[in-house]
């Protein structure tokens, strides 16, 4: 078994590793300190097709696999962890929809993702119950043909400048078993109701933007 780089992954790290030479490192502490979002290298990022790295190319994506990916995770938080984050985890939350959304949802949010256009997070984690899953407090109802849902999310990656979010809704609370009764449902952030709360202050992967997220009576079809 051959467990050596193909001369592909080798040319993907070597040009990662001299983005993040040329264009994270001089800037990293300033983007720490300031506890900024990296725009500019966001948009430098998906040019070389990192915001969609694990996106399918049918949808616009770089369609890297996991080990590919993993080699550009190294080389950018090599440099900077808040830049890398906020470059990669532009598409956080988009692996649900890969996984389990219809084509339509496919087509409609993961090009935006993949070309840099727009910015996704993850809201899974809640004040009282951390990134346990099975505790989640947040409410969907059914009201006609659309989902009702309350609820706070806290430490959410992008949770400030995030375009959407897949939301962990718990919709069936009658459900057996721990882990059942729960969806994941996309929300856009400017819905009447939806707020989000930066969290400033942070130890450490201040350039990454981590937010509260308030959700009262958001309306989603």
């Amino acid at each position: 078994m051959d467990f050596e780089l193909s001369e592909e992954q080798r040319q993907i790290r070597e040009e990662v590793r001299r983005f993040a030479d040329n264009e994270i490192r001089p800037v990293a502490k300033e983007y720490d300190r300031e506890e900024k979002a990296p725009f500019d290298l966001i948009e430098k990022g998906a040019e070389m097709g990192l915001c969609g790295a694990q996106i399918p190319i049918e949808y616009g994506g770089a369609g890297y696999e996991m080990l590919d990916v993993a080699l550009i995770v190294e080389e950018l938080y090599a440099a900077d962890p808040g830049i890398g984050g906020s470059i990669l985890g532009t598409a956080f939350g988009s692996e649900a929809i890969i996984a389990f959304g219809t084509e339509d949802q496919k087509e409609r949010w993961l090009p935006d993702l993949a070309s840099g256009d727009a910015i996704c997070g993850s809201a899974i984690s809640e004040p009282d119950t951390g990134s346990d899953v099975s505790s989640v407090s947040t409410r969907a109802e059914k009201d006609g043909d659309e989902w009702v849902i309350n609820g706070n999310k806290m430490w959410i990656t992008n949770g400030s400048i995030g375009d959407f979010f897949v939301v962990l809704c718990k919709t069936d609370p009658e459900a057996d078993g721990r882990y059942n009764g729960f969806s994941q449902i996309v929300v856009e952030s400017d819905r009447d109701g939806f707020e989000s709360d930066k969290i400033t202050g942070k130890m450490g992967i201040r350039a990454s933007d981590t937010a509260e997220l308030i959700l009262d009576d958001v309306r989603v079809p």
